[in-house]
């Protein structure tokens, strides 16, 4: 018979315990636990290696802190011990001990703050920490506070907020995948309305395009002034941008002023229109 377990979730903040309720521990399957949004890190292999080691040779020894997943998929996010459900994928281990809470307290700010004081110990991509801080904003923590937990200037979490305010799913699902870097995202955000953005940034995440390169293309282009065209233009836009973008990757590497110079000459005269696409048309 499998003895019963419960395990105690604990946040912490300057040494007091702010909530002790008791979950249970159960045997949940690897293969069914995926990261809580904005909690994605790089590890640090020499320190995961050691990880694995001691879990090849003892076993999990302290548990995973998980929640069921909303969308009904059967699926485990991961509050806490993403180096140990790593290291169980890696050796074949197929279930690992984990408390499951429940999504109140999930999503509590007592468990956000955990998160984000632990933030600075934690090697996050850069995507995945303006994501938590955004979070943070969401959930109600103030501007200063959080530039201090995350040890970045209150204006860097006001720019990080501002580009991310009004983010599509889509957007975050391209941030997330590596494919358009935050310095990139920005750009776009400068140049390219809501409406439009998942167009754009489709086109920069599979172009070899620099952002310096994507801010020189949007002002020589003039964006603003044919965004100011109206909404009946905005496929033509999208076209332009994306063929700009591939003659760029095909040109030979110089300066941004050598390269533009040879777009300039490459320019398009007009589009042509088949049923709902546009193609260019250079003359």
């Amino acid at each position: 018979m499998t003895k019963a377990r419960s395990a105690t979730a604990r946040s912490t903040a300057s040494g007091s315990v702010r909530d002790h309720r008791t979950f249970p521990v159960q045997d949940v399957p690897v293969a069914r636990i995926r990261p809580e949004e904005g909690l994605g890190r790089k590890r640090d292999r020499a320190g995961h290696r050691d990880l694995q080691r001691s879990i090849e040779q003892f076993g999990v020894l302290t548990p995973i802190t998980v929640r069921s997943a909303p969308d009904s998929s059967g699926d485990y996010l991961l509050i806490k011990g993403q180096g140990r459900a790593l290291a169980c994928r890696l050796l074949g281990i197929e279930t690992i001990p984990a408390v499951v809470v429940d999504d109140s307290y999930a999503e509590t700010e007592k468990v956000q703050q955990f998160l984000v004081e632990n933030v600075a110990r934690l090697k996050m991509r850069p995507v995945d920490r303006a994501l938590l801080i955004k979070r943070a904003r969401q959930d109600g923590e103030e501007t200063t506070t959080i530039a201090q937990r995350f040890g970045v200037s209150a204006s860097t979490v006001r720019r990080l907020l501002a580009q991310l305010d009004g983010a599509s799913t889509h957007e975050v699902d391209v941030l997330r995948s590596g494919g358009v870097s935050l310095g990139m995202h920005a750009v776009v955000t400068r140049h390219v309305k809501v409406s439009e953005r998942a167009g754009i940034l489709d086109i920069v995440s599979s172009s070899s395009i620099t952002a310096k390169e994507a801010e020189t293309l949007f002002v020589a282009l003039g964006w603003q002034r044919l965004t100011d065209l109206g909404d009946e233009h905005a496929a033509q836009r999208i076209v332009l941008f994306h063929w700009a973008c591939c003659l760029l990757d095909q040109l030979p590497q110089g300066t941004h002023r050598e390269r533009l110079c040879q777009l300039a000459h490459a320019f398009p005269s007009a589009f042509e229109r088949q049923g709902d696409d546009y193609s260019v048309v250079v003359k």
